[in-house]
C-alpha cells in the first residue's frame, strides 16, 4: 500500500512545476486523490500549487455544487485562526471530492457538508502533528465527536440552519 501511495504521489506531482505557468489543469478524476493527499500532507512541498489548481477546477466545474456555510466552519475563516485559509480550502475540496465520488449526491447539503468537515478535520490533525500550537478548540471537539461517531448528528441542525 505504501508503494502504491508513493507512486501515485509521484505521478500526480512530477508535472506540477508547470502550474505556475498556467499550463496544468486538474480534471474531476484527480480531485479525490489530490484531496486525500492534502488531508494527509497539508504542508506537502506542492500543496500551494495543488490548492490553486483545485480552486481553479472548482470555479469552472459543473460536477459539484459549492456550499460554504459560516456556522458550520466557525471559527474559519476568521482572521487569526491558525491555518485558516488551508482549512477552508480543505473543506471545499472535501465536499467536492465527496460529490465527485458520489455523483448521485451532487448538491446534497448534509452529506457534502459532513464530507467537507471530515476532510478539513483530517488536515487539521495533520497540521497539529507538526505544530501543536495551532490548536482550535472547536475543531478539537469536532475531532472527538467524529471519533465517537456523533459528528453527523451534531452537524445536522447546524447545516440545516446555517446553510439557508
Amino acid at each position: 500500500m505504501r508503494f502504491f501511495s508513493q507512486t501515485l504521489t509521484l505521478a500526480l506531482f512530477l508535472p506540477l512545476g508547470a502550474a505556475a505557468q498556467g499550463s496544468l489543469k486538474v480534471d474531476s478524476s484527480q480531485v479525490v486523490g489530490l484531496t486525500a493527499l492534502l488531508e494527509a500532507q497539508p504542508r506537502h512541498p506542492e500543496a500551494t500549487s495543488i490548492r490553486a489548481l483545485l480552486l481553479e477546477w472548482e470555479d469552472s466545474t459543473k460536477d459539484v455544487v459549492d456550499y460554504v456555510c459560516p456556522d458550520v466552519l466557525a471559527p474559519v475563516p476568521a482572521a487569526g485562526t491558525p491555518n485558516g485559509p488551508e482549512l477552508l480550502a480543505q473543506f471545499i475540496f472535501g465536499s467536492a471530492a465527496f460529490q465527485v465520488a458520489n455523483p448521485s449526491q451532487k448538491g446534497a447539503l448534509q452529506p457534502s457538508q459532513l464530507a467537507g468537515m471530515r476532510s478539513m478535520l483530517k488536515a487539521y490533525k495533520a497540521l497539529l502533528a507538526t505544530d501543536p500550537a495551532a490548536r482550535i478548540p472547536r475543531f478539537d471537539s469536532l475531532v472527538a465527536m467524529d471519533a465517537e461517531g456523533s459528528l453527523a448528528a451534531y452537524l445536522e441542525p447546524i447545516v440545516t440552519l446555517g446553510c439557508q
